[in-house]
């Protein structure tokens, strides 16, 4: 089992851990709703230090990209970024990712697990390319902030003015001597940050946010409060809301692909579903009028057939019930349609469809 470099810290500090993707990782640090509510309400802090992370450069690193991705990797300016997939010849997703172009290289940000898997994909497809590919999960550490708060605290911890980033942008900063690239990204429905700092120097970034972060009720933040996060922000997670058998369309990452550049790996059947046809399935919100959770693969009902399963589920603090995503059949997918939910074969749930994020920041202040 792998140790995140703050495996320790974490530890002192009375975190509580479980297995992620073959990762020790902090599941909460005691007060799942203490660490919910500071995200919703001021900022939060969460160690992210064990997704994958890959390097690529060289003469034709983006060429080579360009053929293999979903979005137009082309367009990307230094200093900004994308979110996109890698797809098979059938168009099932293989991975999703987030690629961040500097001036020499790209940053490929991966769902825990994925590094050593994309990278030997990429290496079988890279032939003459001329494009290096670095695995830098264990060596780059990752902290996530989010929260109302979170660019204030920034820029307390930088002593500097942050300018205004739209999502995938990222900015290169030193914090205490070390070179930091510091990414606005969206993992809570909040505004958020993601920081991509030498493993050796994170001790030091977290600490100094701990203290910079006192004024603003600053609370670190286990793993199961971001997943609660992501599933009222019903953002898709690969692994989990999607694998190798589903298609982009079905889980709803139109932004994730373009229709204009040339051609890549999966872009026929893509391009087929879009321009004349369509997916069978969606990835829609349910939400239950009882408080018991379905889990993955419980299936969905309507009038006695089984049209759909669940993929993820928590009970949301803001709504002050559960809620859950799944996929369903097209004909089912109008927000305020009547399902029931099989619970582990055992109970039927009543629930319905409903429209997602489920969580809006227009929503009040959350007690």
């Amino acid at each position: 089992m792998k140790k995140a470099p703050l495996y320790d810290m974490h530890s002192q500090q009375g975190a509580i851990f479980d297995d992620y993707s073959g990762w020790l990782m902090p599941k909460s640090f005691g007060n799942r709703l203490e660490e919910y509510l500071a995200i919703r309400n001021n900022v939060g802090i969460v160690d992210l230090s064990h997704r994958g992370k890959l390097r690529l450069s060289g003469r034709e690193h983006i060429k080579f990209l360009q053929g293999m991705l979903t979005n137009d990797i082309n367009k990307l300016e230094e200093g900004t970024g994308l979110y996109t997939t890698l797809l098979t010849v059938k168009g099932r997703i293989i991975s999703d990712m987030r690629v961040f172009r500097d001036s020499e290289s790209v940053l490929l940000d991966l769902e825990p697990g994925l590094n050593e898997k994309i990278r030997e994909l990429l290496i079988k497809f890279r032939l003459s390319y001329r494009a290096n590919i670095e695995d830098i999960t264990e060596t780059v550490a990752l902290v996530s902030v989010h929260g109302s708060d979170s660019k204030k605290l920034l820029q307390k911890t930088l002593t500097e003015e942050i300018p205004e980033l739209n999502e995938y942008s990222f900015l290169k900063r030193e914090i205490n001597g070390f070179q930091v690239t510091i990414t606005r990204i969206n993992r809570t429905g909040e505004e958020g940050y993601d920081i991509y700092i030498p493993s050796k120097a994170v001790e030091t970034l977290w600490k100094s946010l701990i203290e910079n972060g006192e004024e603003f009720h600053l609370k670190q933040v286990g793993l199961d409060t971001m997943e609660t996060l992501r599933i009222e922000a019903a953002i898709p997670r690969y692994g989990v809301d999607m694998d190798e058998n589903t298609i982009p369309i079905e889980a709803g990452l139109w932004h994730a692909l373009s229709f204009e550049k040339g051609c890549y790996v999966g872009q026929e059947v893509i391009a087929r579903i879009k321009w004349r046809g369509h997916v069978n399935r969606h990835l829609v919100g349910f939400e239950f009028e009882e408080e018991d959770l379905p889990v993955s693969g419980d299936k969905i009902i309507h009038d006695e057939r089984e049209v759909g399963y669940i993929t993820s589920s928590t009970f949301s603090p803001a709504l002050k019930k559960a809620i859950a995503l799944g996929y369903i059949k097209r004909e089912f997918i109008e927000p305020g349609t009547k399902v029931s939910i099989k619970i582990r074969e055992e109970k039927i749930q009543s629930a319905q469809v409903v429209k997602t994020p489920f969580y809006q920041k227009s929503q009040l202040v959350i007690k």
